[in-house]
This record gives C-alpha cells, structure tokens and sequence, in this order.
C-alpha cells in the first residue's frame, strides 16, 4: 500500500536554502528526508526537555557542556 503524503510549499531565505542544500549534501538526504529528520529530533527534544531531562554535549576528548533548547536550563 503507497503512504499518502500531503504536499506543502516553503518560501525559504537564499540563506536558509543554501543552509538546507549544504546540510542534505552533507547527510547524503533528500532535503525532504533533512527536514523529516530535523522535525523528528525537534519533537524528541521537545518531549524531553518537557520531561525535565538536560542535554550534554562531550567532545572527543571527553569534555562537556551543558546545551539548552526552547531557553531551558539557562540559569
């Protein structure tokens, strides 16, 4: 069975349009699939920032940082 899908039309800055064909070069996407993929981590931030959780960044070397979402967790 095919998935039905509703077609939707953005007007997008130049800049936020060479973001997104930057970004889909990048993760080798469709600019459909960047920005499918960009609401789902959208919503899953969402769901646990509401759910009090905090969100920590580590780099290679172990360090981390504190990273806000929505202007929670800033003191």
């Amino acid at each position: 069975m095919k998935q039905q899908k509703t077609r939707i039309t953005l007007d997008l800055s130049p800049e936020f349009y060479k973001r997104l064909e930057e970004l889909r070069i990048k993760v080798g996407k469709t600019k459909a699939g960047v920005i499918r993929d960009a609401l789902q981590l959208y919503e899953d931030i969402a769901e646990k920032s509401i759910e009090g959780y905090s969100f920590v960044a580590v780099d290679k070397r172990g360090r981390s940082c504190s990273v806000s979402f929505f202007g929670k967790g800033r003191n």
